[in-house]
């Protein structure tokens, strides 16, 4: 599997389709169109070749993948989350940006600054 040809935007929709089971909700909740998140699980249907949602009666129900990527995905998407909020550690010690603070003659009186 090559990961830089894989979409990872797909796997925000594929959490939301399968905590939600229902692709207008998981439109709704990821910011999406209808039409989009239909073609998202279309795409998605066509990598895992299964159908991850059957359509039960009006509802949609898991497949037996789409019940054991649910909580992988659940995970993946914690791990990724985690990768891309990362940030650099502020260390006063060495920081070198310089910072203004503006005040009031009052608020220099009240506080001692």
């Amino acid at each position: 599997m090559n990961l830089a040809r894989l979409d990872l935007n797909l796997v925000v929709a594929l959490r939301a389709l399968l905590e939600e089971r229902n692709v207008t909700k998981a439109g709704l909740r990821v910011g999406l169109s209808q039409p989009a998140m239909s073609a998202a699980l279309a795409r998605l249907r066509k990598h895992f070749d299964d159908e991850l949602l059957s359509r039960v009666g009006s509802q949609y129900e898991l497949t037996a993948l789409g019940q054991v990527l649910l909580d992988r995905t659940a995970t993946a998407y914690d791990v990724l989350e985690r990768l891309f909020t990362s940030q650099a550690d502020f260390d006063p010690a060495t920081e070198t940006r310089e910072f203004r603070i503006v005040s009031s003659d009052y608020a220099v009186d009240v506080f001692g600054v």
